[in-house]
């Protein structure tokens, strides 16, 4: 199973646009990526990376597979 890695921010709202979702809603530390009915709060702070779990549980949600966000 390929490796994750901690990503930005900006790359992480960069691969859920590839993915379809609309441009980030920004509400207070976290940005709303939004695509039909699922929604996707993504904590923004700056000079840190997004987790690894974190990342791993939207994959989950959006329904693609590791090596296909990894490729994206």
């Amino acid at each position: 199973m390929p490796r994750l890695v901690p990503l930005s921010h900006k790359k992480l709202i960069n691969k859920l646009k590839k993915l379809w979702f609309v441009w980030p809603k920004f509400e207070g530390r976290h940005a709303h990526m939004i695509r039909w009915t699922t929604v996707i709060p993504i904590p923004i702070h700056w000079g840190k990376g997004i987790w690894v779990w974190l990342i791993s549980a939207i994959i989950k949600q959006v329904w693609v597979s590791r090596q296909e966000w990894i490729d994206l």
